[in-house]
């Protein structure tokens, strides 16, 4: 049982920057290291030169990791330069890492393979479990582009792969390909490792999905003996770095105005007098606490093992409004029948409630300092009643409150106001948008030893998800009042279901060792959407459809996807030293047209382990030297639109009414 208490604080401002040298026991470079800091998103790579720099402050833990290196971690002092020996992982050459329909050892690859396993990655205060992978492997960027909680970052394998295209890599959790969002719905205290396939020739058994590279995620497994219950917590809180150049200050004005001119503007102390000097910031950038809790039962017998979870995730984020809340569960079962056959089954289901920013950070960022958030006793006061007169205390101010006061006494207007617009804020606080997602992830397989080395697993998997999206805007989020009041809801509803059978043969004599996979999957999909939106309401009170006067937009779709495929590999190594692996998948699509509704995907890669050859055995240079060539062909289906009959159907003529000028006249068509 382990608690793990996690403060997020904003260091960044205040720190200072390490520089350093990553080298192996003889010296030489370590290309592509991952460098961080720990508990944090602060990380960075080396370069051709082993060399890094990194902002950070004293008193931070500063870990390394390298493929075929221990992790490392030294905690900063006020020494800046640092040079650093990576040990070598002796035990990292045996360990299996998944490829895709089946394993190998890591001695034995000839593709580019990354495997980071969960050693401590669930003792990260991380919401998501993609966030976990930040700075762990080398070629792999993941940036947080909205910096809502809960949201999805951006993950890039080896760079951008399509313009037009999606460019996110394929996500496999136990063998099944999910959507990038289900990785929202995962608690990090399941996973048992990722392994990331970053060449065509390692992702061409994905075939028409793999060409931005693939992710497998391996959840855990129950382990023979007793019972093991393990609970995970951590508690924290989260800000936002400031941003000097947004920091804006009516006391700094005033003075420079005053050192300038010699006296201050009627405007300027007509601002003073209103007496509030903000920096909105503070307001948009509310900060929040982040708590999770996992609970864990592990164990089983010789032939039957058990894994099951709950855990809750809430995240408040840093933005104002913003919140995310997880509900977790998964329960794996794996049994040995007899000394034949095998079965297991695995079941996860979750829910996500979460509240967005609806809003602009820019919008609010770039407000006058003088403006009040709400109305006081105080404020009240310099309100034009001739303009507004029902304005009362507690109430959104408005700069246009403000205009025409009688500063001086004598009868004269002074404006203050550069916009008529709404409060910045209430244009955040008055706006509700929510996401409502249930997902369920289940497999079940049936494993048939054959002969001995042969094997035949046939796999019944899928997943399903309902999600409720909704948007109100309310009475205060617009200057117009109940006349921009709306409201809109997004519902989706899609199943995913797959079947796979492949054999499996493993074989080792005489120094020679082979592993071949062969098999066929079918794979559907089914989607429904619908949505609706409502205006003419008086108030927020009821926030329905029917609560509005006007259905101003209503829609709904069905569509299909379906998918064919039969893929094959076979990997091969003789006494360590020579390697070769060639795969192939051929796949089929509902996406396109008859006449190029097949694709095939090849891949073929060699390599040669030079250190296990008798004239480098004993070589203090190299404890380990592979070369290796590869060469892939992947595809990519992901067709991005912005249109989802394009997307899904983009082989289909879809034709509509149009007009066009044909000899001076006005002609009808399609």
């Amino acid at each position: 049982m382990s608690l793990f208490l996690a403060v997020f604080t904003t260091f960044l401002a205040f720190g200072q920057t390490y520089s350093g040298k990553l080298v192996d026991g003889s010296g030489e470079a370590l290309i592509g290291a991952s460098v961080w800091i720990d508990g944090t998103d602060n990380s960075t790579s080396t370069d051709l030169n082993g060399d890094f720099s990194i902002v950070a402050k004293p008193g931070d833990v500063l870990r390394m990791t390298y493929v075929g290196f221990q992790e490392q971690s030294m905690t900063l002092t006020n020494e800046t330069n640092l040079n650093i020996v990576m040990q070598e992982d002796s035990r990292a050459l045996d360990e299996v890492v998944v490829i895709g329909y089946g394993s190998v050892k890591k001695s034995h690859l000839t593709g580019a393979v990354s495997k980071v396993n969960n050693e401590k990655l669930d003792q990260l205060p991380l919401s998501r479990a993609d966030d976990a992978l930040v700075g762990q492997v080398s070629g792999v960027n993941i940036a947080a582009t909205e910096g809502e909680a809960g949201s999805a970052p951006t993950i890039r394998i080896r760079g951008t792969g399509s313009m037009v295209a999606s460019s996110d890599p394929l996500i496999v959790v136990d063998g099944l390909i999910v959507d990038n969002d289900f990785l929202g719905s995962m608690d990090m205290n399941d996973v048992q490792s990722f392994e990331i396939l970053k060449d065509a020739a390692s992702s061409a058994i994905y075939g028409s999905r793999g060409a931005n590279g693939v992710i497998l995620i391996t959840t855990k497994d129950g382990i023979a003996g007793k019972t093991k219950f393990t609970y995970n917590a951590f508690h924290g809180f989260k800000e936002a770095l400031r941003s000097d150049p947004y920091d804006f200050s009516l006391a700094r004005t005033a003075a420079a105005q005053e050192a300038a001119l010699g006296e201050l503007s009627d405007r300027t102390r007509y601002k003073q007098l209103i007496g509030t000097d903000r920096d909105w910031q503070d307001v948009i950038f509310d900060g929040g606490m982040i708590t999770s809790h996992s609970l864990s039962a592990r164990g089983g017998s010789d032939n039957t093992t058990f894994s099951s979870t709950f855990s809750y995730t809430h995240d408040e984020g840093v933005l104002l409004t913003d919140d995310f809340k997880r509900y977790n569960m998964n329960f794996k079962i794996r049994t040995k029948i007899n000394d034949r056959l095998k079965f297991g089954a695995s079941i996860a289901p979750s829910y996500t409630d979460r509240r967005r920013f609806d809003g602009s950070t820019h919008d609010i960022l770039r407000q006058t300092p003088w403006l009040p958030l709400y109305h006081d006793e105080e404020t009240i006061k310099f309100v034009d009643r001739n303009a507004y007169p029902d304005v009362e205390v507690g109430d959104y101010a408005w700069q246009r409150h403000f205009d025409n006061y009688d500063l001086d006494g004598d009868g004269g207007d002074t404006d203050i106001s550069n916009t008529s617009n709404a409060n910045p804020a209430a244009k955040v606080l008055e706006r509700d948008r929510n996401e409502y997602r249930f997902k369920v992830f289940g497999s079940t397989f049936l494993e048939f030893k054959i002969l001995d080395g042969l094997k035949f697993r046939t796999v019944l998997s899928g997943d399903y998800q309902d999600t409720e999206a909704t948007r109100w805007q309310g009475l205060n989020a617009h200057r117009n009042g109940a006349s921009n009041i709306q409201y809109d809801v997004n519902n989706f509803k899609g199943i995913h279901l797959v079947n796979e059978n492949y054999l499996t043969y493993d074989r080792e004599f005489g120094g020679h060792e082979i592993n071949a996979v062969l098999g066929i999957s079918a794979e559907r999909w089914d989607f429904n959407t619908s949505s609706a939106s409502a205006t003419g309401y008086e108030n927020d009170l009821i926030q329905t459809i029917s609560g509005g006067t006007t259905i101003t937009g209503a829609n709904s779709d069905e569509y299909q996807d379906r998918f064919r495929s039969l893929f094959g590999r076979i990997n091969y190594a003789y006494n360590y030293k020579y390697l070769a692996s060639v795969s192939f998948r051929r796949d089929g699509s509902s996406r396109f047209g008859p006449e190029n509704k097949y694709g095939v995907f090849p891949a073929a890669s060699v390599g040669w382990v030079v250190s296990e050859e008798g004239f480098l055995q004993d070589s203090k240079i190299f404890d380990f030297l592979k070369l290796r060539v590869s060469y892939g062909l992947t595809g990519n289906n992901g067709i991005r639109t912005g249109n989802t009959l394009t997307d899904y159907y983009p082989y289909l003529a879809l034709l509509g009414p149009s007009s066009a000028i044909v000899d001076g006249s006005i002609a009808s068509g399609i």
